[in-house]
């Protein structure tokens, strides 16, 4: 039986926030960025100067999703777009992409959810930074 996974620490979650930090300074762009735990509860958040109101509960509801289920929120939305409306109903998804699953030792110990005024940047910066978590 293999020991169970430590939970997301502190540190790592400001190393996620600062990996992301600087994907969005890499593209120019602002945004907001959480971290929160296996069970979706905030353990970190960076609203970034100059980021819309709007994307402090995007990056919350897109880090909450990818915890809750296991995936990417990248796949809700896909659902979505093709036709599946039932997702509008799936308590606590948020159908857009920007939230990954953040993993250590092969189980998700949390996700991280970006929220910037680019929906390719909130995908690539959520799973660079997801990659990068040690």
């Amino acid at each position: 039986m293999a020991a169970p996974v430590a939970p997301l620490t502190n540190q790592q979650a400001n190393q996620v926030i600062d990996n992301v930090r600087h994907s969005l300074q890499t593209q120019h762009s602002v945004g907001c960025v959480a971290v929160v735990d296996r069970a979706g509860l905030l353990l970190a958040f960076q609203r970034f100067d100059g980021a819309p109101l709007g994307c402090v509960d995007a990056a919350l509801g897109k880090a909450r999703t990818s915890a809750l289920y296991r995936t990417p929120s990248l796949t809700f939305m896909q659902r979505l777009q093709n036709g599946e409306t039932t997702v509008l109903a799936i308590p606590h998804a948020v159908a857009l992409g920007g939230g990954y699953p953040l993993t250590l030792g092969g189980e998700v110990v949390g996700a991280v959810g970006v929220s910037t005024p680019k929906q390719e940047l909130d995908n690539q910066a959520s799973q660079t930074a997801a990659s990068a978590l040690q």
